[in-house]
């Protein structure tokens, strides 16, 4: 039987179930790939650590905030989170890597 492919996948949360059945294939892909110096996200290296003891990711150093945000804001990334089968706040990181990102290569203004 074939194994499914990423494409395969119909939303966002099958997508998230394939990545969580193909961890094993994907970590050794990470382990090949940093070995030959080819981990990239754009045109920037990404810095990825994997265990050598027991070959998990690491996740990059993150700090507790506290934000105001309107609750129709809210609302909507709740909203819209739900849609896509994520948590909401998963789903406001996102938007903001999207944004932050955005902003280093287009220099646009909010």
């Amino acid at each position: 039987m074939a194994r499914k492919r990423l494409n395969d996948a119909p939303s966002e949360a099958e997508e998230a179930l394939w990545f969580e059945a193909n961890q094993e294939r994907l970590l050794k892909m990470f382990e090949q790939a940093s070995k030959k110096g080819q981990l990239r996200v754009g045109d920037r290296s990404v810095a990825i650590t994997i265990s050598k003891q027991t070959g998990e990711l690491k996740r990059p150093a993150s700090q507790k905030v506290m934000l105001r945000i309107p609750e129709d804001d809210l609302a909507r990334a709740r909203k819209q989170a739900a849609q896509k089968g994520i948590g909401y706040q998963t789903y406001i990181k996102m938007l903001l890597r999207i944004g932050l990102d955005r902003e280093e290569v287009t220099g646009a203004k909010p």
